[in-house]
């Protein structure tokens, strides 16, 4: 039986390990070899290889943790992340997850309305705090289809 966390947070941030955890069944697909393919050099480099994608995920998913975080006055880390496999990959998709979990803490309780009332500027665009988790969800949904079609249909 699936536990699932309180409030409007916990319901995004179920939502949010859904997405990672649909990431890590189609990254159990791939060989090393092929998560570290060059795909195409002309793409920016985030999306050059599986890899990259994931790793800019992973960066991704601690920048959006930390606007919450300076948001709210919390503390917030610079994080120095290294993937070379995919059993790698797991490892840093888990560690930027509970960090965000962690940026939850204190925050488990509040209502539509404090999620709706507290704005988070960020330097491409101002949200409040659900749409900023909506769009670290969608960001991760949106780049595992990337991966898939690379995968099956071989799309650079």
């Amino acid at each position: 039986m699936k536990i699932f966390r309180k409030g409007a947070i916990g319901a995004l941030a179920d939502e949010y390990e859904k997405a990672l955890e649909e990431l890590r069944d189609l990254l159990k697909s791939i060989s090393d070899e092929n998560f570290k393919e060059i795909a195409d050099n002309s793409l920016d480099e985030d999306f050059q290889s599986i890899r990259n994608i994931v790793l800019h995920i992973v960066d991704s998913g601690y920048i959006y943790a930390n606007h919450i975080r300076m948001r709210f006055g919390n503390a917030i880390t610079k994080q120095e992340i290294k993937i070379a496999t995919v059993e790698e990959a797991f490892y840093q998709l888990d560690m930027m997850f509970q960090y965000t979990l962690e940026t939850f803490e204190d925050k488990w309780a509040l209502t539509d309305m404090e999620l709706l009332n507290t704005i988070i500027k960020t330097s491409w665009t101002t949200y409040d705090l659900e749409a900023i988790i909506e769009h670290a969800i969608v960001h991760v949904l949106r780049h595992r289809l990337q991966i898939e079609k690379r995968i099956t249909v071989k799309i650079s």
